[in-house]
């Protein structure tokens, strides 16, 4: 066997290997949509990240917490659609999805962005609003409660 063969032989073998995983992805994602009605990702086909979050209940306010390590502040955006809270900001550098999960998932799809949207509280009145950015890229979303 000439080392070029091998070569190709390796070649096939990764290719076949991918093809498995991708089918094994589809499968996966076709139970979880068929028994539970969707599937649960933290991040989308076009390279979308949903950030982490949490949500503090006050007297009088609500105040929502994002982490957005990596983001670049400068592009965020935090707007009220409707009954929605928006958050967005590109990434400083994009992220393999493979880097985080290695080989086995998202080879092929690079995160560029941070996008999430919330259902807001009933009580929240979103024309008040007010967003910091703290040390280490903490976001910090106030909306304080209707009178």
């Amino acid at each position: 066997m000439l080392r070029g063969d091998r070569l190709s032989f390796f070649d096939e073998i990764e290719r076949e290997i991918e093809r498995v995983r991708r089918r094994i992805l589809r499968e996966v994602n076709k139970f979880l949509l068929e028994h539970y009605g969707y599937v649960e990702r933290d991040w989308d086909e076009k390279g979308n990240l949903r950030p982490l979050y949490t949500i503090h209940e006050y007297p009088d306010k609500y105040v929502i917490i994002f982490d957005l390590a990596n983001a670049d502040t400068s592009t965020l955006e935090v707007k009220v659609v409707g009954q929605r809270l928006l958050i967005e900001a590109n990434m400083e550098k994009s992220i393999q999805l493979s880097d985080i999960y290695g080989d086995v998932i998202g080879k092929e799809l690079s995160i560029s962005k941070y996008r999430h949207e919330i259902n807001l509280p009933p009580l929240a009145d979103p024309s008040r609003m007010k967003v910091k950015v703290g040390r280490r890229k903490i976001v910090e979303v106030i909306i304080p409660k209707k009178l």
